[in-house]
C-alpha cells in the first residue's frame, strides 16, 4: 500500500472495423499483432487513460497449490485483479512515450502497485526500424505484449503463467522492431534487457508464519510448485526475438503467424530457454460492425537446466472468439500443461466458456464478461470456477502508441 502514491505520480507524469479494405487490413494487423498504429501527429500529443477490471465470483483452484496469474482473480468473492493508469505521449512521428501501471487489491492480500512499462520510443526511422528503450512487456507469444485489460478471458493463459512467470515477462532494457522489406507485411522484434522480478503480497502472505516449519525442506511447494520450478525462471539479462508474418489470401480473411524465443540466466546460474509458435486466423464480415471470428492457437516449449540435470516442458492454449457483432463476444479456450515429475509441476488441462458485453457510457467503453473455469489436475482431479467480470475503459483507445 505505501508505494501506490509514488507508482500514481510517477504514472501520470512519465478494433474498430471500416467499411473500406484497406483500413479495416490495417486495423486487424495492428490488433492482433500490438503494432503502433500508423497516424502522424503534427504536434505534442498527451493522452492520460485509465482501465477499471473488477471481478466477483468463486474460485475452485483457491488454496489448492496451483499457479495462478498475478493479474487473474485469485480468491473468492470481489476483487480488483487490475486499475490501471497510464499516459500515451507522441511528439510528430518519430518520437512516442508509454507509461501504465496497475494497482490490484484483493480481500486476502489487500493492496499492490507496480509500474508495468515506461518507455520512450523512436519510431519510422531509416529502414523501417523502431527502438525502443525503458521497462516493457516483451514480445513474446500472443498475449505477453498485452496488459490484463486487452486479454479476451478474465484470467491469463496457462503457458504464459508457468513458462514465463507469474506477471509474464517483463524486461528493462531496449527492443528493436525491424519491419521487413518484403511484399507481404512481416516484422522482426528482438530485445536485450533484465527480466522484472515481483514480489506481489499473495506469493509472500504466509512467509513469516511458516519460517521454521519449512527452514529444512526446500521442496515444499510454492504457490502450485516445488522451489525448484520457481527456480528456473529468469532472474537476469534475457534475449528475446519474436518473427510474425501476416496475410490476407481473401478480404474476409487473415492470418497472422508467429515465432517466439527467450534465453536467459535462471537462478541455478544456467540457461532456461523458451521457444514459440503461433498461428491467428481471423475473420471478417465486409461490413461495419459485421460477424467475426478470431482464432488463435500457440505452442510453447521450455528447457531448464539445473543444478541436478536438465527438465523441458510442453505447453498448448487454443481460443476462439465469435462476435456476431461489436456489442458481443461468444469465447471459448482450451489451456494444458505437460507437468514434469521432477520439479513437481503437475500436468493440467483447463477449459474456460465465456459471455461478454460491450458497450458505451458516454465517453466511457464498459464490458460485462461472464467466465466459467474447468480445470483438471492429477492431483486435484476435478475444480470449478465462476466469475462475473466489469471493465471501464477511459482514454484514447484504438489510438494509442502502444
Amino acid at each position: 500500500m505505501k508505494h501506490i502514491p509514488y507508482f500514481i505520480c510517477t504514472t501520470l507524469s512519465a478494433t474498430t472495423l471500416s467499411a473500406e479494405t484497406d483500413d479495416a487490413h490495417n486495423t486487424l494487423d495492428c490488433h492482433q499483432s500490438g503494432c503502433a498504429h500508423d497516424h502522424k501527429p503534427s504536434g505534442l500529443s498527451l493522452d492520460p487513460f485509465l482501465f477499471l477490471n473488477t471481478t466477483m465470483g468463486y474460485s475452485g483452484i483457491e488454496g489448492g497449490g496451483l499457479e495462478q496469474g498475478a493479474h487473474d482473480p485469485i480468491h473468492s468473492g470481489f476483487s480488483i485483479p487490475g486499475l490501471s493508469i497510464g499516459l500515451d505521449l507522441r511528439y510528430n512521428e518519430h518520437i512516442a512515450g508509454y507509461a501504465e501501471g496497475i494497482i490490484t487489491w484483493n480481500n486476502e492480500d489487500g493492496w499492490d502497485a507496480e509500474l508495468e512499462e515506461i518507455y520512450a520510443q523512436a519510431l519510422n526511422l531509416p529502414g523501417d526500424i523502431d527502438i525502443k528503450a525503458g521497462r516493457f512487456l516483451a514480445a513474446y507469444g500472443t498475449q505477453n505484449g498485452l496488459h490484463s485489460h486487452a486479454w479476451d478471458f478474465a484470467d491469463a493463459n496457462l503457458s504464459n503463467i508457468r513458462f514465463l512467470g507469474d506477471d509474464g515477462l517483463i524486461s528493462e532494457g531496449a527492443e528493436l522492431e525491424w519491419v521487413l522489406p518484403t511484399s507481404w507485411n512481416n516484422r522482426l522484434i528482438f530485445s536485450y534487457g533484465k527480466a522484472l522480478e515481483h514480489d506481489h503480497a499473495h506469493d509472500n502472505e504466509h512467509d513469516d508464519d511458516h519460517d521454521d516449519d519449512h527452514d529444512d525442506d526446500h521442496d515444499d511447494d510454492h504457490g502450485g510448485h516445488s522451489e525448484e520450478a520457481e527456480m528456473a525462471l529468469w532472474n537476469d539479462a534475457v534475449f528475446t526475438a519474436r518473427y510474425e508474418a501476416s496475410f490476407w489470401p481473401a478480404d474476409s480473411r487473415h492470418f497472422l503467424y508467429g515465432t517466439s524465443y527467450a534465453q536467459g540466466k535462471n537462478d541455478f546460474d544456467r540457461w532456461t530457454r523458451v521457444y514459440g509458435a503461433d498461428i491467428t486466423y481471423s475473420w471478417i464480415k465486409d461490413e461495419v460492425d459485421g460477424e467475426r471470428l478470431v482464432w488463435r492457437n500457440e505452442l510453447m516449449w521450455r528447457d531448464v537446466e539445473t543444478d541436478e540435470g536438465d527438465f523441458d516442458e510442453f505447453g498448448f492454449n487454443s481460443s476462439a472468439i465469435y462476435s456476431p457483432n461489436s456489442d458481443w463476444d461468444i469465447g471459448l479456450r482450451y489451456d494444458y500443461l505437460e507437468g514434469v515429475e521432477d520439479p513437481e509441476l503437475v500436468e493440467r488441462h483447463r477449459i474456460s466458456p465465456s459471455l461478454t458485453r460491450h458497450f458505451e457510457a458516454g465517453p466511457i467503453d464498459v464490458l460485462a464478461r461472464l467466465q466459467y473455469n474447468y480445470d483438471y489436475s492429477e492431483e486435484r482431479h476435478s475444480d470449478h470456477s465462476i466469475w462475473l467480470q466489469f471493465g471501464f475503459e477511459w482514454g484514447p483507445g484504438d489510438n494509442h502508441v502502444h
